[in-house]
């Protein structure tokens, strides 16, 4: 080691009157796969022996994680940050999937997902991706689903979120005028715009605009069902 890991390393554990042998030991690694963090070529080394030296030198395993990444390549970052950087869908909140609302009625969606990685999020937000999304039918054919639900803002920020930490996230949409089914996309980005989660399925609100007469029934039900939940 000759970089930013090694100092930190090897002035943690003379703090705590360790030799690096005895480090290793304590934290089941070999001396070569301590002498390997952060060297160029790149060799990152598993989540497993981070978290055992953390807890060895009594440190948060992110704080290592940072020191590694500083030291590796751009290009090996990018590659390594899908490794530490995920998410994960928890359910719908409000109004899942194939939920009755009024033509032109106003609607808050609300899904809630968790931080998976191990890095926290901050400076990124939710943004529409309504424009991007094609439907492919039985045929093989693909479609745009308009006409799509009019969301009031085209991206809304996501809260700073640690990891494992859950979220709610919310948009405000509007169903159109004419009945059927609709859809509104959203994946998360960064400030720049570009995606967090390129491979990731992302968010969505499909929902089933139904007729005036049917929307009045559907609400009376949902009022009903309110009142014996309180008796």
């Amino acid at each position: 080691m000759h970089n930013s890991v090694e100092l930190f390393v090897r002035q943690r554990a003379k703090s705590h009157g360790l030799s690096l042998s005895e480090l290793c030991r304590r934290a089941g690694i070999s001396r070569q796969t301590l002498y390997q963090l952060g060297q160029v070529p790149v060799r990152l080394p598993t989540l497993e022996t981070v978290i055992a030296l953390a807890d060895v030198l009594e440190v948060h395993p992110m704080h290592l994680l940072k020191l590694i990444f500083d030291e590796v390549p751009l290009r090996a970052q990018v590659r390594a940050s899908d490794a530490v950087d995920r998410s994960g869908f928890l359910r719908d909140v409000t109004y899942p999937d194939g939920s009755p609302v009024a033509p032109g009625e106003r609607i808050l969606k609300t899904w809630e997902i968790q931080n998976l990685g191990m890095l926290p999020w901050e400076g990124r937000y939710l943004a529409c991706q309504d424009d991007e999304v094609l439907i492919r039918d039985a045929q093989g054919g693909t479609w745009n689903p308009a006409p799509l639900l009019h969301a009031e803002e085209r991206r809304v920020p996501v809260p700073r979120t640690e990891p494992g930490e859950i979220v709610r996230l919310s948009v405000c949409l509007t169903a159109p005028v004419v009945p059927g089914t609709v859809l509104s996309y959203w994946k998360m980005v960064f400030a720049d715009g570009s995606l967090c989660f390129p491979d990731a399925r992302g968010l969505w609100a499909k929902l089933r605009v139904i007729t005036p007469c049917k929307a009045a029934q559907a609400k009376a039900g949902r009022q009903g069902a309110r009142r014996s939940q309180k008796l």
